[in-house]
């Protein structure tokens, strides 16, 4: 497994649902999700509701995703 592969969450329902709403990196206004939702161009972002970063549901996914690192 390359590095890429092991670095990559793929999507899930949450991100599917998401895909109606999702918009381009230009068109996101401060306070929505910034966590991208597809695999290629033009990249659509979640754009839900934030408090910083990311709705809480892709924060979430990070700290899952940050939290598998310190055992490998």
């Amino acid at each position: 497994m390359n590095e890429y592969q092991r670095e990559f969450i793929p999507a899930n329902a949450y991100d599917v649902q998401r895909l109606p709403y999702a918009k381009r990196l230009e068109e996101l206004s401060p306070g929505e999700c910034i966590w991208p939702i597809n695999g290629g161009g033009p990249y659509l972002f979640c754009a839900a509701k934030a408090v910083g970063k990311y709705c809480p549901h892709h924060k979430a996914r990070l700290i899952q995703k940050k939290g598998t690192h310190s055992h490998q």
